[in-house]
């Protein structure tokens, strides 16, 4: 059944088409509910302190520094087709349309990818998109050192799994089970964090809150002794710090640690994005 291309032999204003067509809407959108509920999940990580960037890899990563982050919420899967049709259907702004992507038929053109993938990452998303999409959530995007510290813990993982190389990603390699294309989220059980969050390397780059500074690490590790608390990344800047790799990437750009970065009005087949939010403080 394809619900969003009508036959145009078919009768539109006979009583059994409206009734095929409402049912078939009403169907769908029943559908999408369900993926979207199951799919929708947040993971507290705790307060404290953790080691972010690494001294051992790319010079933006530098220094290791110490960072400590109040409690928060991380989605442990990445936002679904799903997910992002429920908020796409109500919106007056055609800017929120994800990109089409019909040379890429593992992918598809949007709305249709929405019925047939239903669990697969939303691509095609700026920034803003994704950002518009956590504020009608009541959310919000994460910072970078939410996102990292959710992929490594406490530990310097090189991976969310560890630091053994395994084929626990969805990533440009032949032995991943979905080669050149994107996974259905949650694919790879063993390779969740530290915390449980799934999918923190490859099938998506994952937008952040934070603007991009290749210097920023060096900078704010030392503003003061002490770890840096609750860092939100620079005042401004050209692009966006994107996190995590993708299904196009070969493992070692999907490191816990490796940081890059894309115009915030850009929409890709390889980037998508997760929500968190901030944890209620208990009163003293």
């Amino acid at each position: 059944m394809n619900t969003f291309y009508w036959n145009r032999n078919q009768n539109r204003n006979s009583p059994l088409s409206i009734m095929a067509w409402g049912f078939s809407i009403l169907l769908f959108s029943v559908m999408v509910c369900a993926y979207a509920e199951a799919a929708e999940e947040m993971l507290l990580i705790p307060a404290g302190t953790f080691t972010m960037g690494s001294n051992n890899r790319a010079a933006d990563e530098k220094p290791k520094h110490k960072v400590y982050l109040d409690a928060y919420y991380i989605g442990k899967y990445e936002v679904t087709n799903a997910e992002y049709y429920e908020f796409w259907k109500q919106q007056t702004d055609a800017a929120r349309t994800p990109e089409n992507f019909t040379h890429l038929p593992q992918i598809g053109d949007w709305p249709a990818r929405a019925e047939q993938f239903p669990n697969y990452p939303v691509v095609g998303v700026s920034w803003h998109d994704a950002n518009a999409y956590a504020a009608w959530k009541g959310m919000r995007l994460p910072t970078e050192a939410e996102w990292e510290k959710a992929a490594r813990g406490y530990t310097d993982r090189v991976w969310p799994w560890g630091n053994a190389v395994e084929p626990y990603a969805n990533t440009d390699a032949d032995d991943d089970g979905y080669q050149n294309r994107l996974a259905p989220v949650g694919s790879f059980p063993k390779g969740k964090s530290y915390y449980g969050v799934m999918d923190m390397a490859g099938n998506v780059w994952e937008w952040t809150a934070d603007w991009y500074s290749d210097v920023y690490y060096g900078y704010s590790s030392r503003a003061v002794k002490r770890p840096k608390m609750n860092p939100t990344g620079p005042d401004v800047g050209s692009w966006r710090v994107i996190r995590g790799g993708s299904w196009i990437d070969k493992i070692a750009r999907c490191s816990t640690t490796f940081r890059f970065y894309l115009y915030p009005n850009l929409k890709t087949s390889f980037v998508g994005f997760r929500l968190a939010k901030t944890a209620e403080k208990a009163e003293k």
